[in-house]
């Protein structure tokens, strides 16, 4: 597939807000 299943990019980018702290752009910068 060309393009990943919306689920797959769900649980993606709720893990990587889990372990970043807050998303891409660096830890801390939401708080």
């Amino acid at each position: 597939m060309a393009y990943m299943d919306i689920t797959t990019i769900l649980v993606i980018v709720l893990i990587v807000i889990l372990l970043g702290g807050g998303g891409y752009y660096g830890r801390g910068r939401w708080y």
